[in-house]
C-alpha cells in the first residue's frame, strides 16, 4: 500500500467522520443553546459574520473536532461514553494528513480505527469506515515481507558481536538489526580487490540503492513541506539536499570517514577525508538502512537531517523572523510584493463583546485568497495578527 493510497483511505474516513459529527454537534449544541449556538459557536472557531457558519461547519472535520475540545466541559463532557483523547487524536490525525504526512500501515489502521470509535459513540452510520478498517487489517496481516530475506550476510554471534564492537559509534546513531550490512557498505571497492579472502561484496550496489532513495526522499520531503513552491525551485533545493558536498558533511555527522575499510594506497592518499568517497559511503549506508529496517525508518532519519540543513542554508528565513516581527503589517505589504507584485487587502468588521471590550476580526486577502484571519481587541490588533497568520503561512508555503 503506497503512501498516497493510506492518505486517500484516510481522508475517506475523515469525510464519513464529517458527515456523522455535524449534525451531532448541532443536536448538542441546540440543547444547551437554544436558537443561538450558532453565535456561540462562530468566535469560538474565528469565523467571520459574512460566512455560513454552518455550511462552513459542516464541511470541515477540524473546526467539528476543534469545537467539541472548546466546548467539552459545557456541552459535550455529558456523553459519558465520548472520549476526549479520542478526539484529541484525531485533531492530530486531520493535521498529518492535511500536511500529508506520511502514514504507515500502522498509523492507517489506528486511525480508522479511532474514526470508527468515535462515529460508534455518537451513533452515527460507521460501516464504510469499518470496510476501510478491514482492508487494512487484511494487508496488515498478509505483510510477512521481512527485509532480511532482501539478501543479506548471515554472520555468526562472535562476528556479529565484532562488528557491533567496531561500528558502536554508528550504531549509536543509526540502528541496524543486521549490522553486517552496514559492514559492506562501508567496504570501499578497493578493500575488496586488496583483501578477497576476508570480504566478499564492496559496497557499490548498496551505493546505488541509496542514491535513488536520497533523490526520491528529498523530493518527496520538499513536496510536502513546501505546497506551492514551483518546480524548478525544488529541484534546486533538493541538489542542495543531495550532492556529494552536503553528503559528504552527512557521512561526517556518522564519523564514517574514520571506519570505512579501504586499501592501503587509498587511505595514503587520505581517502578518509575525501568527499567523494564519503558522499559514495553515506549513500551506501543509507541503501543498507533501508535493506535492514525498511523506507519507513530510513525517512525517520533522514528528515530531520534534510530540516536542519535547510534550516541552515543562507536563503533560509527563520519563522520567528517573519511571525515576530515588531511589525508584520509592513512586513507582509513588503513580502507580498516581492512575490505576488500585489498588496495585502484587509477585512475588518466587529466580532462581538461588549462595549468597553469589544472584540474584532480580521481577514487578510493577497491577489484574492484568504491568507490570514486574526482577533483583536482593536481593529489594528486584528489586522496585525491576521498579518503575523499569514505570514506563518506564506512561510509554510515555502514563499518565504
Amino acid at each position: 500500500m503506497t503512501i498516497r493510497n493510506n492518505q486517500e483511505i484516510i481522508g475517506k474516513s475523515l469525510n464519513t467522520l464529517s458527515q456523522g459529527l455535524y449534525p451531532y454537534i448541532v443536536k448538542e449544541m441546540e440543547a444547551n443553546y437554544p436558537n443561538d449556538w450558532v453565535k456561540v459557536a462562530r468566535p469560538i472557531l474565528s469565523i467571520p459574520k459574512k460566512s455560513d457558519l454552518e455550511k462552513t461547519l459542516s464541511e470541515d472535520v477540524s473546526l467539528q473536532l476543534k469545537l467539541i475540545l472548546k466546548k467539552w466541559d459545557e456541552v459535550f463532557k455529558k456523553n459519558n461514553n465520548l472520549s476526549k483523547a479520542i478526539v484529541e487524536e484525531l485533531i492530530e490525525v486531520r493535521n498529518k494528513w492535511a500536511h500529508i504526512t506520511p502514514f504507515s500501515i500502522d498509523d492507517t489502521y489506528r486511525a480508522l480505527d479511532s474514526i470508527a470509535r468515535l462515529l460508534k459513540t455518537i451513533e452515527a452510520e460507521v460501516e464504510e469506515v469499518e470496510k476501510e478498517k478491514q482492508e487494512v487489517l487484511r494487508i496488515l496481516s498478509q505483510q510477512q515481507f521481512r527485509y532480511e530475506n532482501i539478501h543479506t550476510p548471515s554472520v555468526s554471534p562472535e562476528e556479529e558481536k565484532r562488528i557491533r564492537k567496531r561500528l558502536n559509534e554508528i550504531l549509536e546513531k543509526i540502528s541496524f538489526e543486521n549490522p553486517s550490512i552496514l559492514e559492506i557498505a562501508l567496504t570501499h571497492r578497493t578493500y575488496l580487490y586488496e583483501n578477497p579472502t576476508e570480504v566478499s561484496e564492496d559496497n557499490n550496489r548498496l551505493e546505488f540503492l541509496g542514491d535513488a532513495l536520497l533523490n526520491f526522499l528529498s523530493g518527496e520531503y520538499l513536496y510536502r513541506k513546501y505546497p506551492k513552491m514551483k518546480e524548478g525551485e525544488m529541484t534546486q533545493k533538493r541538489s542542495s539536499l543531495v550532492d556529494n558536498q552536503q553528503l559528504a558533511k552527512f557521512a561526517i555527522y556518522l564519523n564514517l570517514g574514520q571506519f570505512i575499510l579501504l586499501s592501503k594506497g587509498e587511505e595514503s592518499q587520505g581517502g578518509r577525508e575525501n568527499n567523494s568517497l564519503l558522499s559514495d559511503a553515506f549513500e551506501a549506508v543509507i541503501g543498507a538502512y533501508y535493506i535492514d529496517s525498511g523506507i519507513e525508518a530510513v525517512r525517520n532519519f533522514l528528515e530531520p537531517i534534510f530540516a536542519e540543513t535547510l534550516k541552515n542554508s543562507p536563503d533560509y528565513v527563520e519563522e520567528t523572523e517573519s511571525i515576530n516581527t515588531d511589525n508584520p503589517i509592513g512586513f507582509l505589504q513588503e513580502m507580498a510584493q516581492k512575490k505576488f507584485k500585489i498588496e495585502p487587502k484587509y477585512e475588518v468588521e466587529r466580532n462581538g463583546g461588549s462595549d468597553n471590550q469589544p472584540e474584532y476580526i480580521a481577514m487578510v486577502l493577497i491577489d484574492g485568497e484568504d491568507y490570514g484571519e486574526g482577533l483583536g481587541s482593536s481593529k489594528k490588533e486584528a489586522k496585525k495578527q491576521a498579518a503575523k497568520n499569514a505570514l506563518a503561512k506564506l512561510k509554510q508555503e515555502g514563499l518565504i
